[in-house]
């Protein structure tokens, strides 16, 4: 599986739609803010772009992409905790868990 970070910035408030339709058609997700979330799929970005392109109105925005061991150190210890749960089968998650915990410690 993978983890993609996945933004969606409306004009008008439509942040609640958008957030039960990633529950409803990915259901392994996690809202980080307002309008960014994280997802775990095994699908790819232009899968997942294409199941919400109909959700998207025009003059929204939707940014997708795959997250790295390098993306999370600014997330907050809530987000690390679901992207570092046992439940999850990304790739990088033993790496990029070390990673942030030297990260944190360090600033300590």
């Amino acid at each position: 599986m993978t983890i993609y970070a996945v933004y969606y910035g409306s004009s008008e408030a439509r942040a609640r739609a958008f957030d039960r339709e990633l529950e409803e058609r990915f259901g392994d997700t996690y809202r980080v803010s307002a309008d960014f979330w994280l997802i775990d799929t095994g699908r790819e970005s232009d899968a997942i772009y294409g199941s919400l392109r109909k959700s998207v109105a025009q003059g929204d925005r939707l940014f997708i992409a795959e997250i790295t061991r390098d993306f999370f150190p600014w997330l907050s210890q809530s987000a690390l905790g679901w992207l570092f749960s046992p439940q999850r089968s990304w790739k990088g998650r033993y790496v990029a868990r070390d990673v942030a915990e030297r990260i944190y410690a360090a600033a300590a």
